[in-house]
C-alpha cells in the first residue's frame, strides 16, 4: 500500500515540471499579413514595422523628415494635411505629384498647368507674379484695376467668364441701351474717367438728331432712355404730356424753349387778337381757364362779365346790353373812366 508520504512526493514532483510551451504570437515565422490587411497593396512589402509597432498601429512613424526623401516632400500647407488626404484608403503607389492631381483647375486649363507661375504651396492665395495683360490679353486698367479677382472670375461674371475664350465689356456688363450702331463701348465709356456714368459728359448727342440743350443737359440719360421701354423719338411728345390736348399743333418750339418751359414765347397777334395794355401781362391761364386754348370768345364781357355788374345798373352795357366798352372805358390798363 502506497504511503501518504509517497503521494505528496509524487504530487510535487508533477507540479515541478514545466508544462509545453507554445507558440510566440508575434514570433519569427508569423508576419503582419498573417492577422492584418495590407493597406499599402505591397507598396512597403513586410517591412511593416518601418512605420509601425506593436504597441499602435497609429499614429504612424513616418514623419516629415522621412517625407522629404519621398518624391513629393511635403511643404508649406501640405504639412497640415492628414495622410489620408493625399494616401486614399493607404495607397503608397501611383499616386499624381501634380497639381491637377489633388486640386480642381478652376481655369479649366486656359493658363496651362504651371500652377506655382502664381500659386505657392503657403496658400493660393495671395496670387503673386501673374501679369494680367501678359497672359490674359486684358490690361487691367482704370477701375479695373482696383476690383477684386472675385468681381470677374465669381459668381455670374465667373460663369459667363469660364465660357468665352475672349471676354470683352458685355461678359461682365450689360448695356442698359439698344445697341449704337455698332460703336465700341470705350468710344463713351473710359476705364480711367469715373464711372460709367460719367460717359454721359462725353457723348455728342448732336449726332442723334436732337441736340441737348439747357435743361436737358441736366437730365440723367435714363429718364429719357429708360431700360424697359420703346426708344424715345426726336419729339417733345415722346417725354413729356401735351397739356394742350393738341389745340396748339405739335410744334412745342413755337411756345416754348428747353431753358424754362413755363416762360412762354407765344407771339399772340397770330390768334387775331393782339394783347395790349394790362392784358399783356396778365397769366395765360387767367383767360385760357381749363386749359382751353382755341374756340374762346373776344368779347370783353365775355371775361369781365362780375366787374360789369359792379357798374351802375343804368348803363345797359352792364347788364349785359350788346355794346362797346371802350366806348367809355379807353384805358387799356384799367377800368377807370377818365
Amino acid at each position: 500500500m502506497v504511503s501518504l508520504h509517497a503521494l505528496l512526493l509524487f504530487a510535487g514532483l508533477a507540479a515541478a515540471e514545466p508544462a509545453e510551451a507554445g507558440p510566440e504570437p508575434h514570433g519569427s515565422d508569423v508576419s503582419c499579413a498573417t492577422c492584418h490587411t495590407d493597406a499599402h497593396e505591397g507598396a512597403v512589402g513586410d517591412a511593416c514595422d518601418s512605420c509601425h509597432t506593436s504597441e499602435a498601429w497609429s499614429p504612424t512613424s513616418f514623419d516629415l523628415a522621412r517625407h522629404a526623401d519621398t518624391a513629393f516632400p511635403l511643404k508649406g500647407k501640405h504639412t497640415d494635411l492628414s495622410c489620408d488626404s493625399c494616401h486614399p484608403d493607404g495607397k503608397l503607389s501611383d499616386l499624381p505629384l501634380e497639381c491637377a492631381g489633388c486640386h480642381v483647375d478652376r481655369h479649366r486649363g486656359k493658363l496651362g498647368e504651371a500652377c506655382t507661375d502664381c500659386h505657392s504651396v503657403e496658400g493660393f492665395l495671395p496670387v503673386e507674379g501673374f501679369v494680367h495683360l501678359e497672359r490674359t490679353g486684358f490690361a487691367l486698367t482704370g477701375v479695373h484695376g482696383t476690383s477684386a479677382c472675385a468681381d470677374c472670375h465669381q459668381g455670374d461674371n465667373g460663369r459667363a467668364m469660364r465660357l468665352t475664350m475672349e471676354p470683352d465689356c458685355e461678359t461682365c456688363h450689360t448695356a442698359s441701351h439698344a445697341d449704337f450702331g455698332g460703336r465700341a463701348c470705350d468710344s463713351c465709356h473710359q476705364l480711367d474717367q469715373g464711372s460709367f456714368s460719367a460717359a454721359a459728359k462725353r457723348f455728342d448727342h448732336r449726332p442723334t438728331g436732337f441736340e441737348l440743350e439747357r435743361r436737358h443737359r441736366a437730365v440723367g440719360c435714363a429718364s429719357c432712355h429708360p431700360a424697359q421701354g420703346a426708344a424715345p423719338v426726336a419729339r417733345c411728345a415722346s417725354c413729356h404730356d401735351d397739356v394742350h390736348n393738341g389745340q396748339a399743333g405739335r410744334v412745342c418750339g413755337d411756345c416754348h424753349r428747353p431753358d424754362r418751359w413755363s416762360l412762354v414765347r407765344f407771339d399772340h397777334n397770330l390768334a387775331l387778337w393782339p394783347l395790349r395794355g394790362k392784358h399783356f401781362v396778365t397769366p395765360c391761364l387767367d383767360c385760357h381757364r381749363n386749359q382751353q386754348w382755341i374756340g374762346i370768345r373776344t368779347d370783353c364781357v365775355d371775361c369781365h362779365f362780375a366787374e360789369a355788374l359792379q357798374g351802375p345798373a343804368s348803363i345797359p352795357a352792364h347788364s349785359g346790353a350788346p355794346s362797346e366798352c371802350t366806348d367809355c372805358h379807353l384805358s387799356l390798363w384799367s377800368w377807370q373812366i377818365p
